[in-house]
């Protein structure tokens, strides 16, 4: 794992629905997924530091939380860093993390730095 990275991150199949403050809505592919946060496949990403709320549904999980846009790539996608889950959702992502080790696949190699 990357030293400049706190989580390891996991391949993943799945989907992202975000909005913004100015009711703006950006929807993409899940990339990859780690404790800290995810990566979305998206042709319009959001400039960082942007705040978002988030819907991601990944391994027949929904996890809903806020976050902030860490790295914005045009035409290629986002990293969103999690700032905010309840506890229930936290539970959830802990057990898409747990699935995702379980298959095998490895941890992803690009994107998110979280």
């Amino acid at each position: 794992m990357d030293s400049t990275r706190k989580h390891l991150r996991f391949n993943c199949q799945g989907s992202a629905d975000l909005t913004d403050g100015a009711n703006g809505r950006c929807w993409g592919h899940l990339g990859d997924i780690s404790l800290g946060g995810f990566y979305v496949s998206t042709f319009g990403p959001w400039p960082i530091n942007t705040e978002v709320r988030f819907k991601i549904e990944a391994e027949g999980k929904e996890i809903c939380g806020v976050g902030v846009i860490a790295t914005s790539h045009p035409g290629v996608g986002m990293a969103v860093v999690i700032n905010e889950l309840s506890p229930d959702h936290k539970e959830r992502l802990t057990q898409v993390i747990d699935s995702l080790e379980g298959t095998g696949d490895g941890a992803a190699g690009i994107g998110l730095r979280v």
